[in-house]
């Protein structure tokens, strides 16, 4: 059940207020519980250092787990650094994330530019623990299809544009997340990327996907809707920071170790971000396309 429309405009102006921004989000907690079903993931990506910041931001999503309990956790690409091989899983994934792992929290993951570098990421798509069906798949959780790519430059897109087109032309589900390393629109380091929204932009138009999470870049931003379409930036999963400044498309862009919670209903998907301490770094609400 929606909200009136006066009532929904008047709720998503107190959102936007930073000052009323904890008693609006009381207000959405109300509003959601008579909904029903709900999907709760977590995102991040360029995790696998294996070192203390990883490790204190894969503390923090435990806690979260332990509080709101997830259904699944998204890996965004470079999972292994230096060079993605299997033999450092321990120390870059097993050992980070052995709470939610032994939680039972499924991870999904997606081949970042690090990962190719050891045969080409095979090992880490055999290694089953990182949940990937293949270089490119997607999978149904709930309220939410995610479909996961392979975006490196020796992606085979022959193939995965025509699948991605065809699957999100299929989903029936009420919001469509694509997952991918590389950004198309960021603040960053690398920018945004002019073939990678030629690409992307008319099928996430055509199709109504909601929201794009990526990694490579090493901070976090939330893009301002870009005909329709959020750009998620989780990069600060554990590797070295770099500094980024908030463009004209930035809702928030923060360099700071840190990862995303977000939350799917039928009538909005909320999205908060936390950083290695604990501290609430973004918050926002994304309504359904159209």
């Amino acid at each position: 059940m929606g909200l009136p429309p006066l009532n929904r405009r008047r709720f998503l102006q107190l959102l936007a207020c930073s000052s009323l921004a904890t008693p609006a989000w009381l207000l959405q907690r109300s509003v959601w519980a008579g909904v029903g079903a709900t999907s709760r993931f977590l995102a991040v990506a360029d995790t696998g250092s294996g070192d203390a910041n990883q490790r204190a931001v894969a503390q923090q999503m435990a806690l979260v787990n332990r509080q709101r309990p997830v259904d699944l956790v998204l890996l965004g690409g470079d999972n292994i650094y230096p060079a993605g091989d299997i033999a450092m899983v321990q120390a870059t994934f097993e050992k980070p994330y052995r709470e939610l792992i032994a939680a039972g929290v499924p991870f999904h993951a997606v081949l970042g530019n690090h990962d190719i570098r050891t045969a080409n990421g095979e090992q880490q798509l055999a290694y089953r623990p990182f949940g990937m069906k293949g270089r490119f798949y997607s999978l149904r959780q709930g309220l939410v299809e995610f479909f996961c790519l392979d975006t490196n430059v020796n992606a085979d897109w022959a193939r995965q544009l025509p699948w991605l087109s065809q699957s999100l032309a299929r989903s029936s589900a009420p919001w469509k997340v694509v997952v991918g390393h590389h950004p198309v629109y960021s603040s960053g380091f690398y920018g945004n990327d002019q073939v990678a929204q030629r690409r992307f932009a008319p099928l996430f138009r055509r199709y109504g996907v909601a929201l794009y999470i990526n990694g490579h870049e090493h901070h976090y931003e939330r893009s301002k809707p870009i005909d329709g379409t959020t750009y998620l930036v989780v990069g600060g999963g554990g590797a070295y920071l770099r500094p980024v400044q908030a463009s004209d498309q930035s809702a928030k862009a923060i360099s700071r170790f840190s990862f995303a919670e977000l939350e799917a209903h039928r009538d909005g998907l909320t999205i908060t971000a936390w950083d290695a301490q604990g501290q609430r770094l973004d918050r926002a609400l994304i309504l359904p396309p159209g």
